[in-house]
Order: structure tokens, then sequence, then C-alpha cells
């Protein structure tokens, strides 16, 4: 089982949802701890970056080591429409 953190960011996307899509997205983010959920790597300008697809919605994050244990870290979350964009464009910030 792999630790998982959600960032601040990520956090404050969530808290606007409605409940349900929320829950999804809580629930499918618990499940990355077993490595479960469709996930898959992001490229170029990207990589080292992963997505969770939950609906419509995307979660992007990154494997870490925290004190010296692998570590899930959720940095970034939004709809699909503009979540590469947006986050790319933070990136180069």
């Amino acid at each position: 089982m792999i630790a998982v953190r959600v960032q601040e960011e990520a956090l404050d996307y969530l808290k606007r949802l409605s409940p349900q899509p929320r829950h999804a997205i809580r629930l499918a983010i618990k499940n990355l701890a077993h490595e479960n959920g469709d996930f898959k790597a992001l490229c170029d300008e990207l990589e080292g970056f992963y997505r969770l697809r939950v609906g419509s919605h995307r979660v992007i994050f990154e494997y870490e080591l925290v004190a010296g244990k692998r570590t899930i870290t959720c940095v970034f979350a939004g709809p699909r429409e503009w979540i590469y964009e947006v986050f790319q464009s933070r990136l180069m910030e």
C-alpha cells in the first residue's frame, strides 16, 4: 500500500464540486493507494506526472519519495476540458 497525499490546490477543486462527483473522486484517490483506477502516464511537457480519470474529471499526481517511502501526491484536479493546459501553464511559472 502506498501513502497518498492531496495538495491544497486539488482539495480546493474538490470542495467546489457537488457531493456525487466529490465522493467519486475521493474514492478514486483512496484506490490509488493500491494503484487501482484509470490512470496513465502523461508525456511531453508533463512527463513524470500521471492522470487519474474519474468521469469527466482528472486528477494529476506524481510519485515521490517522502521520508524514504514511495508516496503518491495529487497535485492538481479539474475538468478534462482545461486541466492539462492550466496545469502545464502553472508548471511554467
